[in-house]
């Protein structure tokens, strides 16, 4: 599973744009919400009932500043097809519609999509509330934030070979150990306040030194976000 290693608590207030993807009771992903009625996540999250919750900090402890959703339309990039060896992880996003709209709070806020792709080092900070894929007793109860290190392409390359697509985006903690895990699936990877990252893969097991997470670029994804958003 994917788990943010050697992160800290996300202040309660610095994670506006993070949703929960659920699937009945049982947390499967992270998503970014991009407005009142759209959430960006990874294609590879999908899951036949999706319940969007967003305004969440502990998942123990109800705040009354949650609000839910269900997720009417469900639109997987087309050129994602998880059969495919190697490229198993390409255009791994999906966006979903929910109903009833969110309503924007200090708590549930959209994320800016970016006008520029990330520069190799810039600093960013991915979120999530750790595995996707154990019961919902081992999760943290609350979203870790670290801080990680945009990475260049050729420098991921070398890392990961053909699998790193002109379309992801790769960063990490360089020295490794516990702090480069990546969060949770489908989670957002912000940049200067902007959503520039989704969670999508990384090494298994994840931390190891010089293997970065590895994330679907937001930006080269911008017509198909927003010719989606208005097909609907």
């Amino acid at each position: 599973g994917k788990r943010i290693l050697g992160g800290s608590e996300c202040p309660t207030s610095a994670h506006p744009g993070l949703v929960l993807l659920f699937y009945f009771d049982q947390h499967q992903c992270g998503g970014a919400l991009l407005s009142t009625q759209w959430v960006l996540t990874a294609a590879h999250c999908r899951t036949r009932h999706i319940q969007v919750r967003a305004g969440e900090h502990s998942l123990a402890t109800l705040t009354g500043q949650e609000q839910y959703a269900t997720a009417v339309d469900v639109v997987v990039h087309p050129g994602f097809d998880s059969a495919q060896g190697d490229n198993a992880y390409a255009h791994d996003l999906m966006l979903l519609r929910v109903e009833p709209p969110f309503t924007i709070t200090r708590y549930v806020q959209p994320l800016a999509l970016p006008r520029s792709p990330p520069a190799t080092s810039t600093n960013c900070t991915v979120m999530g509330w750790g595995t996707t894929t154990s019961p919902q007793e081992s999760f943290p109860d609350t979203p870790q934030c670290l801080n990680v290190t945009v990475v260049g392409d050729d420098e991921c390359r070398m890392v990961y070979g053909s699998k790193v697509t002109e379309d992801m985006l790769c960063a990490g903690v360089a020295a490794g150990g516990k702090d480069s895990c990546q969060g949770d699936s489908g989670g957002p990877l912000i940049c200067n306040g902007v959503l520039q990252g989704i969670v999508s893969w990384g090494d298994h097991p994840c931390g190891q030194a010089g293997k970065p997470g590895v994330y679907s670029q937001v930006y080269n994804y911008l017509p198909w976000i927003r010719e989606t958003i208005g097909e609907h």
